[in-house]
């Protein structure tokens, strides 16, 4: 089955970590073949990788962009989730870890970031922090988590208190 990806004028995109730019008109492409493609509005940029599951959210896209392996590949990525399994207590939210590494370890990582992404929605309302662009679709839908619900171990040395 092939994916058809309709482009806006001057709107890049990731395939197979190449950047390709469309020109100057609207246009149509169609990827026949299995392909990592990310448009660049959908990338989380460095400067955004400043939380927790932020930084593993920001490993796994590069291991799908095939970025340099100095920002991100599947060891960084594993070391990240292990190091969440440390902060998060429910059980949903360890399953979410659970499932994104499965998925990595399968090759899927669309499906590891869709994992990810809803911890990174999580995070932020912890954090009382806006989501990054990439996520702030559908994102008005959602209702706060109350604060009773917050059960992540606090270190002491976190500035902020969960």
């Amino acid at each position: 089955m092939s994916l058809i990806l309709k482009l806006a004028p001057g709107e890049r995109l990731f395939i197979n970590g190449a950047v390709v730019t469309n020109g100057d008109r609207r246009a149509y492409l169609m990827v026949e073949t299995k392909a990592q493609i990310v448009r660049e509005k959908d990338v989380l940029l460095p400067a955004d990788a400043n939380t927790p599951v932020r930084r593993a959210y920001f490993a796994a896209q590069n291991v799908l962009l095939n970025a340099q392996s100095s920002l991100g590949n599947i060891d960084t990525f594993l070391e990240q989730v292990e190091t969440l399994r440390g902060v998060f207590l429910k059980p949903e939210h360890l399953n979410l870890l659970d499932e994104a590494e499965m998925h990595m370890r399968q090759g899927n990582t669309y499906r590891a970031l869709a994992a990810l992404r809803e911890l990174v929605l999580y995070e932020c309302v912890l954090l009382e922090m806006d989501p990054p662009p990439r996520f702030r679709r559908g994102v008005a839908e959602r209702p706060p988590a109350p604060a009773s619900s917050v059960s992540m171990r606090h270190n002491a040395s976190e500035s902020k208190t969960v």
